[in-house]
C-alpha cells in the first residue's frame, strides 16, 4: 500500500514493523547494543558492538540464521590469540571477517582477524517516508587501527523498506594511513535450521556441492572453493518452501566458499563471498592475493539478501 491508504488502518508503524533500539542485559551479551530493522515480513538484529554485524534473522516468524552455543558476546570477550576468536563466534546471518586477516591464524592476527568485534562508532539510525515507501537505514563506522600501523575505516549502511522480504548491507573500507595496506575481507554468512536440514538445496552451485547431511556425531567441516564466471553472482539455500539468496558482484569479492558443518549442536551452512580464499595473511601475501588499498583509497561491496516462500 502507499502511505495514504496504508496510514488509514494504522496509529503507528510500529504496529506492523519499524526500527528498535536497544541494549541486551543478560550473560556475556549484557551491555551489547543490538538494532532490531522489521520490514512486517523479514526481521534482523543489528550489532553495533560487533561491528555491525547481523545476529538474528527471521522471515514470518521462521529462524534464517544460524545462532552458535557461545550465543552473542561483548567484545570484551574476545581473544585474538590463536582459535580463541570462536569462543565469541556467536554465527549469525553475517560476520565480517578481516581486515588484516582471513582464515588460519598468521603472525600477529588471529583467526579470522579483528574486525568482526571491533565496536561502531556514528551510529545512526534513520526511519521515514520516502517516495511512499517507508524506508530504514543503519549506519555505523568501524576503526581497526594500530599505532605505528594502519588506519582502516569500515563504513556500513543496512537499508530495507517496509513491506519486502529483502535488505542491503554496503561497505566501504577507506585507507586513512599513509601506506598501501594489504586487505583481505570475508563475509561469514551463517543459515541455520530450520532452514537448513537434510532436505536444504544450496542454489547457485555445482550440483555435487548442493547437498547437506542430517546432524552427524563425531563429524569433520567442510569448505569447499566454488569459482564463479558471472559478473553477479547468486547464491541461496532452500527448503521447507522458503529461499534465502545473497546476491553481491564479482568485481571485488572474486572469491567463494561453501561452509558445511552437519555436527551436533554445531549445523550450520555457511555462504562466504570473500576477496581471496582463506590461508591465513601471510600466504594470503605470498600469493599476491590481498587487495591494495592505496591511501584514502576506498574499497566498496554491496551485498543483496532476500528471503522468498517458494
Amino acid at each position: 500500500m502507499e502511505r495514504q491508504q496504508l496510514m488509514k488502518y494504522l496509529g503507528s508503524v510500529e504496529q506492523i514493523g519499524g526500527i528498535k533500539n536497544y541494549t541486551y542485559n543478560d550473560g556475556k551479551a549484557k551491555g551489547v547494543h543490538a538494532i532490531e530493522i522489521d520490514t512486517g515480513i523479514l526481521r534482523i538484529t543489528i550489532l553495533p558492538d560487533r561491528c555491525m554485524d547481523i545476529a538474528q534473522a527471521s522471515y514470518h516468524g521462521t529462524a534464517i540464521s544460524w545462532i552458535s552455543k557461545t550465543g552473542i558476546a561483548a567484545p570484551q570477550y574476545y581473544e585474538k590469540d590463536g582459535l580463541g576468536w570462536l569462543q565469541g563466534f556467536y554465527g549469525g546471518l553475517l560476520t565480517t571477517c578481516g581486515l588484516k586477516n582471513i582464515g588460519v591464524p598468521s603472525g600477529e592476527e588471529g583467526l579470522h582477524g579483528r574486525i568482526a568485534n571491533t565496536p561502531a562508532q556514528n551510529v545512526s539510525i534513520y526511519a521515514d517516508w520516502v517516495d511512499g515507501n517507508y524506508v530504514m537505514r543503519v549506519s555505523g563506522e568501524m576503526h581497526e587501527a594500530v599505532v605505528f600501523g594502519e588506519h582502516l575505516v569500515l563504513k556500513r549502511t543496512i537499508t530495507a523498506v517496509l513491506g519486502e522480504s529483502r535488505f542491503i548491507v554496503e561497505d566501504s573500507i577507506e585507507n586513512q594511513g599513509y601506506a598501501v595496506e594489504d586487505i583481505a575481507l570475508c563475509y561469514h554468512c551463517n543459515f541455520g535450521f530450520p532452514l537448513v536440514s537434510e532436505t536444504a538445496r544450496i542454489v547457485g552451485v555445482p550440483e555435487q556441492h548442493s547437498m547437506m547431511n542430517a546432524p552427524t556425531h563425531g563429524i569433520q567441516e567442510e569448505c569447499i572453493n566454488v569459482p564463479f564466471e558471472t559478473d553477479e553472482v547468486t547464491v541461496g539455500i532452500e527448503n521447507n518452501g522458503i529461499g534465502a539468496y545473497i546476491t553481491y558482484a564479482r568485481n571485488t569479492l572474486t572469491d567463494f566458499l561453501i561452509w558445511k558443518m552437519p555436527g551436533e549442536g554445531d549445523y550450520v551452512i555457511g555462504l562466504e563471498p570473500r576477496t581471496t580464499s582463506l590461508g591465513g595473511m601471510e600466504n594470503i601475501k605470498a600469493k599476491g592475493a590481498t587487495v591494495k588499498v592505496n591511501p584514502f583509497e576506498k574499497m566498496k561491496t554491496k551485498l543483496r539478501f532476500e528471503v522468498k516462500d517458494l
